[in-house]
């Protein structure tokens, strides 16, 4: 194919000071677990079992004789029909579950009487995701890890549904779950300088930081800022995000990553938005828009969600990006005329309506996303897979074709005139797609290129190839600057 690259190496000019292969070796904890009295901790790093004190200023143990509780874990829970994690009060008289109302809902907290002599239809405690949860000694509340836009605090929920916030700042906290032990706590947290650190929250109220098993991230933070951005869109509903940036710059490039869904966790996965950008002289951003193929609402909540459900999809991913763009220019951060976008897969995928609706970026990277819904449903609906209509409302091509031509760029490449560099996989289930979308554009002579991993499925397998894909992006950017002040 004209213009096809198999594999193309772009040779980037800059040293970066960390490489992909330092972000992708940092590890976290998998699998947490607390003794009964809360004075000791388990956790899992790899393929080995630590301990540790809970107490201030203790040192981990690899402990080789370890036998996870996970099991007995297992089996308790499965002994319930509600929900999933099913646990029963240590008084014995309520019982609280995870449980979605509806497919591609987000999973909400509920509880019923031990006794079964509810007659009524459970309803949730809040309507705030929760992603984990474990019942306070006093069975008058839970402590949770909860879902609040771009943060995933703990807090405590009581029994008639208030909520209290325990954590200070925003971070991704689900990894590892969360584990109780006569109301002492302990989670795994990411933040924009720590990469699966354990904290606690001892039987004082006191948090603190008890292992870190990346001490290293710390040192490479002092190179950036990373925060929680808020704005408003045009109906005026808030919305949120992060942005990265190094530090003491402003009239930064931004490359803006549409993924959404994204908490203010270390950003170390090369195909999505990364440190790599921002050592690069990069503001990089990332709204948490409401595209529907993004699952918001599994994601976000309802309250989150809004009126949006009810709007074009399109509309709404633009809207929503768009004017958190436009509030970052406002305040100086980012340069209008240097914006880039930069994704994979769902990511990709926004990118490539995005690129249909506006013209304000210079270049955009779309690695693996879908440009036509309508033929990729066609596909998923054969083997059974009703994903498409589940984001969309349960509308189908029968009922609804002209939404599904929507929301295909591959309808609409007439409208794109950004220059665009698509990479996909060889055996990627979407690569049929991507081909097709690449030879329409070539066809109308619009300005794209396409990069082949012959051995690659929907991500990417090596670090080394991961390395070349985020250099790849930077040169490419790099190139459509320098041709635009020419």
């Amino acid at each position: 194919m004209n213009g096809t690259l198999v594999f193309t190496v772009l040779l980037s000019s800059v040293c970066f000071a960390q490489s992909v292969a330092d972000l992708q070796q940092l590890a976290t904890p998998q699998q947490l677990e607390l003794s009964a009295d809360g004075s000791k901790l388990w956790y899992k790093l790899g393929p080995d079992w630590w301990r540790i004190d809970t107490a201030a200023n203790s040192r981990p143990e690899r402990d080789s004789q370890h036998e996870s509780l996970e099991l007995s874990k297992s089996a308790q829970a499965s002994s319930s029909s509600q929900g999933s994690n099913a646990a029963t009060s240590p008084d014995g008289k309520w019982i609280a579950y995870l449980e979605a109302i509806h497919p591609y809902g987000a999973q909400l907290l509920f509880r019923v009487r031990a006794d079964h002599h509810d007659t009524a239809k459970p309803q949730p405690l809040s309507e705030m995701p929760i992603f984990a949860f474990q019942w306070a000694s006093n069975s008058q509340a839970l402590w949770v890890i909860a879902a609040d836009g771009a943060d995933e605090p703990v807090g405590r929920i009581t029994l008639d549904g208030r909520f209290e916030r325990l954590t200070q700042g925003a971070g991704m906290r689900r990894i590892g779950g969360l584990v109780a032990a006569k109301d002492m706590l302990a989670w795994v947290q990411s933040d924009g300088a720590h990469y699966g650190t354990i904290w606690v929250r001892d039987l004082s109220g006191n948090f603190r930081m008890l292992v870190n098993p990346n001490p290293q991230t710390v040192q490479w933070s002092h190179y950036w800022t990373q925060e929680v951005v808020h704005w408003k869109n045009a109906h005026g509903e808030e919305l949120q995000g992060i942005l990265a940036k190094p530090i003491g710059r402003h009239r930064l490039p931004m490359i803006v990553d549409p993924y959404s869904s994204w908490r203010n966790r270390f950003l170390n996965i090369p195909v999505l938005g990364n440190y790599e950008f921002v050592r690069s002289g990069f503001a990089v951003f990332f709204p948490d828009h409401r595209a529907p193929h993004t699952f918001p609402e599994m994601a976000f909540g309802t309250a989150y969600l809004g009126a949006s459900k009810n709007r074009d999809p399109v509309d709404v991913l633009t809207d929503d990006v768009m004017t958190g763009v436009a509030e970052l220019v406002r305040r100086g951060i980012a340069d209008s005329k240097e914006l880039f976008l930069y994704s994979s897969s769902n990511g990709a995928s926004a990118i490539d309506q995005l690129l249909t609706q506006t013209q304000r970026f210079r270049a955009a990277v779309s690695h693996a996303g879908v440009a036509d819904w309508l033929g990729y449903y066609e596909k998923r609906h054969l083997l059974g897979d009703e994903t498409i209509p589940g984001f969309l409302g349960g509308r189908k091509p029968d009922d609804s074709p002209e939404l599904y031509r929507r929301i295909s760029p591959i309808y609409h490449v007439d409208k794109i005139v950004t220059p665009l560099l698509l990479i996909v996989g060889k055996t990627d289930t979407r690569y049929a797609d991507t081909i097709e979308f690449y030879r329409k554009l070539r066809r109308l002579r619009k300005p794209v290129r396409l990069i082949i991993y012959p051995n690659e499925g929907h991500e990417i397998s090596s670090t080394s190839l991961a390395d070349h894909h985020v250099r790849d992006a930077i040169e490419f950017f790099r190139t459509q600057r320098r041709s635009r002040s020419e």
